[in-house]
């Protein structure tokens, strides 16, 4: 990505950087939601089609309304636009607790360009920040369409270091390593067949990142 605001690690088109742990996805189809505090960052389940369910969330499927509901939070949604006027939704929830882990999570929302675009008019409130960007306060009717919006990505950041061998011993070898260009001491280990971008950080936290496996070539973007 140019401009545009990296996820923690940089390969999505949206992005905030912290994310609490999981969500289960109420979707009417699929199989009952698990309790919060039994679910894992590394519980995958990669279907056929391409697409994964981690936290309860079934990417490209389960919508923010649902998320909400189980999460019993609205979390915090704002949208972000680059100075080449690109834009992304996040919706930032700061603690969700996961088998007596804690840790932040955020969600990215990708309604379309053309609706983005009439959100971005109908903002209530446009704040500059230091890198270039604006941060958009959304209307409230924008806030309620957002809910039947299906979650694209997926970023989490536990509370604990995560350190490589239990990288290792969770999800293997990685298919890729590659260093982040713009900051030291951060790798990223990809495994493009889980849809899963570990970033791993010599002197801050871990970051997991995830999309649908058949859009894993997003993970590479801006690396």
């Amino acid at each position: 990505m140019t401009n545009t605001r990296k996820p923690i690690v940089g390969g999505f088109a949206i992005g905030i950087l912290v994310l609490s742990i999981f969500f289960s996805g109420c979707d009417s189809d699929g199989p009952p939601p698990q309790p919060l505090e039994m679910m894992f960052p590394w519980q995958i389940e990669v279907r056929p089609d391409g697409l994964s369910r981690v936290f309860g969330i079934t990417l490209g499927e389960t919508t923010l309304g649902s998320v909400q509901a189980r999460f019993r939070d609205d979390g915090d949604i704002k949208m972000f636009v680059s100075s080449e006027k690109a834009s992304g939704i996040e919706v930032f929830f700061k603690s969700v607790a996961l088998k007596g882990i804690h840790g932040k999570i955020v969600l990215g929302l990708e309604p379309g360009d053309e609706i983005m675009a009439d959100m971005l008019a109908r903002g209530t409130r446009i704040k500059p920040m230091s890198s270039g960007e604006q941060q958009v306060t959304l209307h409230p009717e924008d806030l309620a369409y957002l809910q039947s919006v299906p979650i694209s990505t997926i970023t989490y950041i536990p509370s604990i270091n995560l350190d490589k061998p239990m990288i290792r011993y969770r999800f293997g070898e990685p298919e890729k390593r590659i260093p982040e260009q713009e900051q030291v001491g951060v790798v990223h280990w990809l495994y493009p067949h889980l849809g899963l971008d570990v970033v791993l950080n010599e002197d801050g936290k871990e970051v997991l990142q995830y999309v649908a496996p058949r859009q894993s070539q997003r993970l590479l973007e801006g690396l």
